[in-house]
């Protein structure tokens, strides 16, 4: 990758060598600009931005010690390579203070000029490496921050939530840039198709690059990218939707059935999440959500139908009915069964027969 580099000396014929030499030799630079003297230059670095700037140290105007300070002080990353035939170690000290990489001092040659623009170039390259990187970890911390904030949205089925959030990421998207804005959907894109294939079954998962980033390759304006990103987004929450919906019907069936294999012994919420793989927390608020009854209230219902069932049509004892329906012991089942019909067990029981007899 070639740097931007913006030459800038009083005198025209050596700036036209120096760029001859430049574009001549492969050390890495492309010159985008010139300028004859410091004022010149500061309006070219606004127009060219320049990766490295190489200049005289004497010129009219605006001198290049002057130049290296106004480029410090305006916080711009540039390089800057000072050309002098002074040795006074003060200009040296001043130049490194603002800045200057490397000095060439007139008159040098081919093999020195090369050598110096050849240095700055690896210079360049590798901050250009490191700043790829930190874009790159960058990147991975806004993904990993974006993929918490909506499961935690789409754990507590906060799905108006979840659009505001979208919507909100596409309305910073549209007042970006086209490159910029291309770039921060296609992150988008592919944190909303992962969560996706989280939710979905292997066989499930292959048309998911209809999510893909392929289209925004033909899409050439920011309001295009956003009204296909939305319509994107917007079919991703429909599909979310259903599947948490489906999801939970699954859950709970699966809890249900749980609870008729394990009613007659320890049946207990925390025993039931980890059978559904779900945390018992999130049981508990969707059972409640979708049978209407808290789980310990339906497993207790579940041991007295049972418990009803054995007392009508077996003659077997108290303590090995409450044995078989989940109960520590008689007293106990005594005490659940009376508050939950208003009969002893014995009493239901007696009723049960009489109500044969009498038929």
């Amino acid at each position: 990758m070639n740097g931007r580099m913006l030459v800038v000396d009083d005198e025209a014929l050596f700036r036209q060598g120096l760029i001859h030499l430049v574009r001549n030799n492969p050390l890495g630079w492309e010159v985008v600009g010139e300028a004859a003297d410091g004022e010149e230059a500061i309006q070219a670095v606004h127009s060219c931005k320049p990766d490295l700037i190489i200049t005289d140290i004497s010129m009219p105007v605006m001198d290049g010690l002057d130049l290296a300070e106004r480029i410090h002080e305006s916080g711009r990353d540039i390089m800057i390579i000072i050309l002098t035939g002074y040795r006074e170690f003060e200009y040296a000290q001043r130049a490194i203070r603002y800045g200057a990489i490397e000095f060439l001092l007139k008159p040098f040659s081919l093999d020195e000029a090369c050598k110096v623009l050849r240095k700055a170039h690896e210079r360049y390259r590798r901050k250009q490496s490191d700043i790829r990187i930190r874009e790159q970890y960058h990147q991975v911390d806004r993904t990993e921050r974006w993929r918490e904030e909506l499961a935690s949205l789409l754990l507590h089925q906060q799905f108006e939530e979840m659009n505001n959030w979208v919507e909100g990421l596409l309305e910073e998207a549209a007042r970006m840039p086209l490159p910029q804005c291309k770039s921060e959907i296609h992150l988008l894109m592919k944190v909303l198709t992962d969560m996706l294939a989280q939710q979905l079954q292997p066989q499930e998962s292959g048309g998911l690059d209809t999510f893909g980033p392929d289209p925004l390759l033909w899409i050439h304006t920011v309001p295009e990218v956003i009204a296909w990103a939305r319509s994107k987004s917007e079919e991703w929450m429909d599909m979310m939707m259903r599947l948490t919906r489906e999801q939970q019907d699954h859950v709970i069936t699966r809890v249900i059935r749980y609870i008729e294999m394990n009613y007659a012994g320890s049946c207990t919420l925390q025993a039931a999440a980890v059978h559904v793989h779900v945390t018992p927390n999130y049981l508990s608020h969707l059972f409640k959500k979708e049978t209407g009854q808290g789980f310990s209230q339906y497993v207790s219902k579940r041991r007295i139908e049972k418990a009803k069932l054995l007392l009508h049509s077996t003659r077997q004892s108290m303590a090995d009915i409450a044995e078989q329906t989940g109960f520590d012991n008689s007293s106990y089942f005594t005490t659940v069964f009376k508050q939950a019909t208003g009969l002893s067990p014995r009493e239901y029981r007696k009723q049960g027969a009489a109500g044969d007899h009498h038929e």
